[in-house]
């Protein structure tokens, strides 16, 4: 069909009723680029068009930002106190639950702490892989965790559950540095993958501490080319359905692959995955005990109340809340983690994970709500989800 000059006109007229912003004045569009909203005004402007230029990570600092024209009226911006140091980081606290002084110093003593509690029965779905499509996500809202027994029909492709630490260690390179958390203290330490591949295969008995390495990145990894995320995943996926093409923008958020290895009685405390993401989790060997809380609004007030908290180290979490659910999964199995689910997880047997967190359109609020908290709590910009902001706009 021939595109007449009345539709150019029409088109040309559509562009320009598009809302401009900055003293660029350019459309969302055109531009993409960081941007902080006036909090007098509410217009927006862009980070490098201001004097002097405010970056995504310099933005944080600003508790109120009013820009050059409105300070006249409403004050300079005004910057949040300077963070406190705390005791520890947000999901990996140090935790003592006013128990016996005998346990101070017990490796393994969470999994007596644990065994200790009583908790509410697993009531999520249990389902087979061919079960998850996007029509289902959409029946149920994907708002409750759910764990596929049977990965057939999930069309994902993992390692074999053979995989060991060493082949781990030869795909990703043995002299790449890892964090692995200590498990007493929850402080982390740096060594390389070959160090780790040592500590993990020797005797139980020659294991002096408990480590857990939770935050190994493999997307650009060897192992990586072993890896189909799960179906379902891919389609939610905001990284893979609106972020750019990497040939257009070849920075993206690398959170979508992890290794995760942990020894047996490995613990890690309760926890919002970053940004509010959704998990996979793909466990190839071993065993892990899922410690699940709902995200309503009394569990969230009650959640950043206990995360800020200097006694956060005394109190388990799972105490606070009128349910706290127990949720075990065993080799091949593979959970999903919705939006904002409040999580501790205990590991049982050794064990190596799959996974990966990605932000999708099910529960946006929740999403926009858990960032909220992350600002409310001050969590530094390097444990935040990348590009959370821009992915908004996107």
């Amino acid at each position: 069909m021939a595109v007449t000059n009345c539709d150019k006109k029409i088109v040309k007229m559509k562009a320009e009723q598009r809302p401009v912003f900055c003293y660029c004045r350019a459309t969302w569009e055109s531009s993409r680029r960081f941007m902080m909203q006036c909090d007098a005004c509410k217009e927006w402007f862009h980070g490098d068009c201001l004097t002097p230029t405010i970056s995504q990570e310099q933005s944080i600092a600003f508790a109120k930002f009013h820009c050059p024209e409105c300070t006249v009226l409403s004050g300079p911006s005004i910057l949040r106190p300077p963070q406190q140091p705390r005791p520890q980081r947000e999901t990996r606290t140090m935790i003592d639950y006013n128990e016996a002084a005998s346990l101070a110093e017990d490796e393994h003593k969470y999994a007596k702490l644990l065994r200790a509690k009583r908790f509410a029965p697993n009531k999520f779905a249990y389902v087979d892989g061919d079960m998850v499509t996007m029509d289902w996500v959409r029946r149920t809202g994907l708002r409750e965790p759910f764990l596929v027994q049977n990965p057939d029909g999930l069309d994902m492709k993992m390692p074999p559950s053979s995989l060991t630490v060493d082949q781990v260690a030869d795909a990703c390179g043995r002299d790449k540095i890892v964090e692995a958390m200590e498990v007493l203290t929850q402080q982390d330490k740096q060594m390389t993958l070959d160090e780790w591949a040592q500590y993990f295969t020797q005797p139980m008995e020659k294991r002096k501490r408990l480590l857990n390495v939770i935050s190994l990145e493999i997307g650009s990894t060897k192992l990586a080319q072993m890896i189909v995320r799960p179906r379902i995943v891919r389609e939610l996926d905001w990284t893979e359905t609106v972020w750019p093409p990497r040939e257009v923008r070849p920075e993206y958020p690398r959170v979508q692959l992890y290794c995760l290895m942990s020894v047996k009685d490995c613990y890690t405390d309760f926890h919002v995955d970053f940004g509010g993401s959704s998990v996979f989790y793909h466990l190839l060997s071993g065993e892990k005990v899922f410690y699940f809380v709902r995200p309503t609004p009394v569990n969230m007030k009650k959640y950043e109340k206990w995360s800020s908290s200097p006694d956060q180290s005394k109190i388990f979490f799972g105490d606070e809340v009128k349910e706290c659910v127990e949720v075990r999964i065993t080799s091949g199995n593979t959970m999903i983690i919705p939006t904002g689910w409040i999580h501790a997880v205990y590991t049982p047997k050794d064990s190596i994970v799959i996974g990966g967190n990605f932000l999708q359109g099910m529960n946006i609020g929740g999403q926009l709500d858990c960032y909220d908290v992350e600002n409310r709590t001050d969590i530094p910009l390097k444990f935040r989800y990348p590009y959370f902001v821009q992915m908004q706009w996107y």
